[in-house]
């Protein structure tokens, strides 16, 4: 839920949204703009104990000192964080051997260092993003702090123009994900093995191209990794009322995203996948998640933290967004939840 639409006065308004994607300046701007609202979400949270990122505040960029979130946002993050460890936990253990994960459109995310907290150890750990992000990301990790976000990598790291950086099982390179040959150049970059189980993650990333940009990537990854995985977090179900208000908001602002058509429903969010060459596709919406998945003890815990006067805009607002878990072979995994 990163914040670009408005439906509404306050904060909440501006989550209900997305991220732009454009080589443009302006729209470069947008986005690193965006990724930083979405950090500082994360980093809220993670304050009042929603969830423990000991990593996140080294991405905050201003003073700290009067941030602040509504409720319900704070929610849905941690409800997609917690969904997205699930995931990358369950494909953790379903190959305990070498595996990789490509994070597309990774912004300041702080995955990489939490595993390594959790001393679970990936051949290659490969964050993509567009050039003005990854160069700023960069310079954040290396600035003087605790904890020392560079001594983690498993390798001294080495910089190529400003943008990309190489640490051994850790690679972080700006590219265009609509420019396929950019892309994988860049992805060779980072010495995969496109043999090994390899997990993408896209959150709110695959809106922002045209279907047929969206389409020819999804193809890609299941050409060119051997054995392949995709996580997609995104917009769903924007053709009733509540998405429709969403999308009207967005155009009044001048945002437009292409990639909507795909999430028209959860059933078009499953068809665009299998058509692509994705098999085993599992599809739910993140309120389906938080009230069915997630267990039970762990939504009492953080729905203690903060008093939500309603929980019909949760429900809400989490109709609009889904997981999608695909993979390109037979093999599949769902989430593994700790206890």
């Amino acid at each position: 839920m990163e914040p670009e639409a408005e439906l509404g006065d306050g904060y909440l308004g501006t989550e209900i949204g997305v991220r732009r994607r454009s080589a443009s300046v302006s729209d470069d701007y947008s986005v690193q703009k965006t990724n930083d609202d979405a950090t500082e979400c994360k980093y809220i949270a993670s304050k009042l104990n929603y969830f423990k990122d000991a990593y996140v505040h080294r991405f905050i960029l201003g003073d700290d000192c009067n941030l602040r979130r509504d409720p319900e946002i704070s929610r849905g993050y941690w409800a997609r964080i917690v969904a997205v460890k699930a995931v990358v936990d369950a494909f953790l253990k379903a190959f305990p051997e070498k595996r990789q994960i490509i994070n597309l459109g990774a912004g300041f995310d702080t995955l990489y260092w939490r595993l390594k907290e959790e001393e679970k150890q990936l051949y290659r750990y490969v964050e993509v993003d567009f050039s003005s992000v990854t160069a700023k990301k960069i310079r954040q990790m290396r600035r003087p702090g605790s904890p020392n976000l560079v001594s983690m990598f498993s390798e001294e790291p080495k910089e190529v123009e400003h943008s990309d950086l190489h640490a051994g099982d850790y690679h972080l390179v700006g590219a265009d994900l609509r420019q396929l040959n950019e892309f994988k150049e860049k992805l060779d970059s980072c010495d995969l093995n496109y043999k090994l189980p390899t997990l993408f993650i896209a959150e709110c990333v695959l809106v922002y191209m045209g279907t047929s940009q969206s389409d020819a990537l999804l193809s890609a990854c299941v050409r060119w990794f051997e054995n392949a995985f995709f996580l997609n977090y995104e917009q769903v179900n924007i053709g009733d009322t509540f998405g429709k208000i969403m999308v009207s908001n967005l155009h009044g602002r001048g945002i437009i995203l292409p990639g909507l058509v795909a999430c028209e429903n959860l059933d078009a969010q499953k068809r665009r996948f299998i058509g692509n060459g994705w098999k085993n596709v599992i599809v739910k919406t993140m309120w389906e998640i938080y009230g069915k998945e997630i267990p039970d003890i762990q939504v009492k815990r953080i729905e203690k933290l903060e008093l939500l006067d309603e929980k019909i805009l949760l429900s809400q607002l989490l109709e609009h967004y889904c997981f999608v878990i695909a993979s390109k072979n037979a093999r599949a995994f769902d989430f593994e939840w700790k206890k």
